[in-house]
């Protein structure tokens, strides 16, 4: 985050964060230049003890829109939730309520700004969240942007935004979203629920995509309030800031991508920095005790490089602000070694399958709710039937059940589905929300992991090379196997 920000607390002397590079190190010496890909893990632990001292702020902004009166239970479900979620915030926090319609106003303290939470202020919020209205508008953009405003009066170390809405972003100017995402993007993180069934899943997932954090559906108005506490319980369990993720290659290399593949599919490229020509960095948000895995891509050219000797072709380090408390990792190396020995070249790292059939998932969730929409039904049951292929493949039961409510399973194993006679709007909203969560790799193999033997396929969209196991072309998304049966109809 630009701004200085008021320190992160020192974490325990058990506390660590640890790097490591996933790879098969083995490429075909006669292919001439080719990719490298490596998944890097990231893990960090022990936090727990210096997250109850770091400096953090909240703020809760709450859709109150006119549609949020029906039925009466959307707005109820909503205070109680607030309420519920102030009680979980720790002493010290500074937090505010906000009331989101087509303006934004702060609610809790009255008099606006940020209130530090104590038994007081926590109990006076909680009869604030408690007369909340439900008229008016909806303006999300000017409710992220009231919340960036707050946060920077006194900048903590953890910054985040809860929203809620059941609505779409109707009330704001033209491209204003957009440009306060911008504005918003390096100071706080954001998590957001959609309740009811006119919220939009597309606009929720850029919200979060370009927040850092995680979005889903109130699947019943009863079961606000749950998700409210793993929010804020999450966000108070961050410790840690300012690390940065540095992918330095050798003189005359290049870094084709890099993305975050769990516990959300993000592409960082763009968002990362590179000081010099061979270095890439990005910033990534605060953490707590949690994994988060990297797929990194680089490029790899054998000539003037020994055959059967490993090569560095990048380093992968950690760099963590000078007052985290916490010694960095040592660096990781993406390595390469040219061989002739076609075995060891076509073998594929299991993680790197896994997270390459997790990624078809989620594209074939959203190729199945646009052609739905679109009216095309065939194709969004074959998209819904690979989905459900892949889903159980991978163990994904979070998508398996929201693809329920979309399709009957007839056969899990092979994807053979039918569409439903009614499919609610909250029911393709909550398929698409999720779409972006990851299934984590667990080391276990997976039924059905072997890949399907054949030649690599060029993409008929932008002509890059992806291997035969892939659904989807990792650059453009343009389906490879489009004459693949998703079921029956």
């Amino acid at each position: 985050m630009n701004e200085r920000a008021e320190r992160t607390a020192a974490p325990a002397r058990d506390a660590a964060i640890t790097l490591r590079v996933h790879q098969n190190k083995y490429l075909p010496a006669a292919a001439g230049p080719a990719e490298m890909h490596a998944v890097i893990g990231v893990a960090a632990h022990g936090l727990g003890p210096a997250a109850a001292r770091t400096t953090a702020s909240e703020v809760i902004v709450i859709d109150c829109s006119g549609s949020m009166s029906w039925p009466p239970t959307k707005i109820a479900a909503a205070r109680r939730a607030t309420a519920t979620a102030v009680q979980l915030l720790r002493d010290g926090t500074r937090f505010a309520i906000v009331q989101g319609t087509e303006r934004a106003d702060v609610v809790y303290p009255p008099g606006g700004g940020m209130a530090v939470a104590g038994a007081d202020t926590r109990a006076a919020a909680a009869r604030a969240a408690a007369v909340l209205p439900a008229v008016g508008g909806t303006a999300i953009g000017s409710w992220l942007d009231l919340a960036r405003r707050l946060h920077l009066e006194r900048p903590a170390a953890i910054r985040h935004t809860l929203l809620l809405t059941d609505g779409r972003n109707e009330h704001d100017p033209p491209g204003h979203l957009h440009q306060v995402l911008d504005a918003c993007a390096p100071h706080f993180t954001c998590d957001a629920r959609g309740i009811g069934d006119g919220w939009d899943a597309t606009e929720l997932r850029e919200i979060v995509r370009r927040l850092h954090g995680r979005a889903d559906a109130v699947l019943e108005d009863s079961a606000l309030t749950a998700a409210f506490e793993e929010m804020v319980s999450a966000s108070m369990a961050k410790a840690l800031a300012g690390v940065r993720i540095r992918v330095r290659t050798r003189a005359g290399g290049r870094i084709n991508f890099v993305k975050q593949v769990h516990p959300t599919r993000v592409d960082l490229t763009a968002e990362g920095t590179r000081p010099d020509a061979r270095t890439w960095e990005c910033r990534t948000d605060a953490w707590g005790d949690e994994v988060r895995e990297f797929h990194v891509c680089v490029l790899a050219d054998p000539r003037g490089d020994p055959a059967g000797e490993d090569v560095e072709l990048a380093a992968v380090e950690l760099v963590l602000d000078g007052d985290s408390g916490l010694a960095p990792p040592e660096a990781q190396s993406v390595l390469v070694q040219w061989t002739d020995d076609a075995l060891l070249s076509s073998r594929v790292d299991p993680r790197l399958l896994h997270y390459g059939a997790d990624s078809d998932l989620g594209r074939a969730v959203t190729a199945g709710c646009d052609a739905y929409e679109a009216g095309d039904r065939e194709e969004a049951r074959r998209q819904w039937g690979l989905a459900v292929r892949l889903a159980h493949e991978l163990g994904g039961e979070k998508t398996l059940s929201r693809l329920r409510g979309l399709v009957h399973i007839v056969d899990a194993a092979t994807g053979v589905v039918r569409i439903r006679e009614t499919v609610r709007p909250l029911d393709l909203n909550s398929a698409l929300i999720v779409s972006d969560e990851s299934v984590r790799f667990t080391g276990t193999e997976r039924p059905g992991a072997a890949a399907p033997a054949g030649p690599d396929m060029d993409c008929p969209g932008c002509g890059r090379t992806s291997p035969a196991s892939a659904a989807f072309c990792q650059r453009c998304d343009t389906p490879l196997r489009p004459g693949e049966p998703g079921g029956a109809p």
